[in-house]
């Protein structure tokens, strides 16, 4: 079988370093010492009962989206669930709707298991945003899952309630799945940040703990999904990692009493450094943007057709800051920029992308 290598994540992780990277996509990632609870050594076990997945830690996610335990399948990140949505869902030939731009392993993901992938385009022009007529076309075609994100990586764009229902309603019709990944969701106020999951049985969202609350390093994701979806999806952990990390799902179960609060903690800064950005982008003249409803990246696109991928390698040779190629995201003339990082170091970047285009 061939393996394609997933060039988005080799380069982020082998090639993307800087003095200042604006090429992340969550907020920093919090130590031992920054957690909001006392963890004592002596206190926690390496080994366990977590058959699939910690208990407590299952009823947690359940009881935060006000489910059933058996609707959530536990993952050791939202990539991982992207991989077993496809995985138990898909066979080969299948055709999979996935939206353009697209995070990497939305593609993929479908293309490893043979499906046939159909495209439905996000427009600059319109704001990012879904196209019904676009959406029904495709799902016409025989779709049996479409694949989203919201908020959109990587423009930050958010489908709202009534645009998702619209959504669901139309894959109901086709009897097609919809799969979102909403790990970037919960970066909007508790009013918007409503999970899908529920609308209908053809449902099936993710998330986890990385981009809002800093806890990649427990590599907690979750699938929710019907209890027949969810059952298929549980029975791949034992392909794929028999069980989870003990420990970090012990950790991960106490601190889901705490999420709101490290979130509200992150909402002050990062609300003046998307300002920071809105006034940079507004005022130079080169550069235009979608401007994203929350989340911490935006998708500017450079003026003249020029290259995203050439600006990105000359501001990463040149002035040490980093920014994600547009390529990955399959739009050239474009490239992706984090803002969770300090004010100061945000400041610094911002003026060497405009000393960049100065001269570029």
């Amino acid at each position: 079988m061939s393996v394609e290598p997933i060039a988005y994540l080799e380069w982020a992780k082998l090639r993307s370093q800087a003095k200042i990277s604006l090429s992340r996509s969550g907020v920093p990632d919090l130590s031992l010492r920054d957690l909001p609870l006392a963890l004592e050594v002596g206190e926690l076990e390496i080994s366990g009962r977590n058959p699939y997945g910690y208990e407590p830690l299952l009823e947690a996610i359940a009881h935060r989206y006000g489910v059933a335990v058996e609707n959530v399948v536990l993952t050791q990140g939202a990539s991982q669930a992207i991989f077993m949505v496809c995985a138990g869902l898909l066979e080969p030939g299948d055709r999979v709707v996935v939206e353009k731009p697209a995070y990497e392993p939305l593609l993929s993901c479908p293309r490893f298991f043979h499906a046939e992938i159909m495209r439905l385009e996000r427009r600059f022009e319109n704001n990012f945003l879904v196209d019904l007529d676009d959406y029904r076309r495709l799902l016409a075609q025989g779709a049996k899952l479409i694949i989203l994100t919201n908020l959109h990586n990587p423009t930050g764009v958010f489908l709202n309630r009534e645009q998702i229902k619209a959504l669901v309603a139309e894959a109901e019709k086709a009897g097609a799945y919809l799969f979102i990944d909403e790990i970037y969701l919960e970066f909007m106020s508790d009013e918007l940040s409503r999970s899908a999951f529920g609308l209908s049985d053809r449902v099936i969202v993710a998330s986890s703990l990385t981009k809002v609350y800093g806890l990649g390093g427990l590599r907690c994701g979750w699938i929710l999904a019907s209890p027949e979806v969810a059952q298929k999806m549980r029975q791949l952990t034992d392909y794929l990692v028999v069980e989870g990390v003990f420990i970090g799902e012990v950790i991960a179960a106490r601190l889901f009493p705490y999420l709101d609060q490290l979130r509200q903690k992150n909402r002050g800064w990062l609300e003046a450094n998307q300002q920071l950005v809105r006034n940079f982008i507004t005022a130079e003249p080169k550069l235009s943007w979608v401007e994203p409803a929350g989340g911490v990246v935006c998708f500017p696109r450079l003026e003249a057709g020029r290259s995203g991928d050439e600006f990105s390698q000359r501001l990463r040779l040149e002035a040490e800051v980093s920014v994600v190629p547009g390529s990955f995201f399959e739009l050239r003339e474009h490239f992706r920029l984090g803002y969770a990082v300090s004010s100061a170091q945000l400041a610094t970047a911002l003026e060497a992308i405009h000393s960049l285009l100065q001269k570029w």
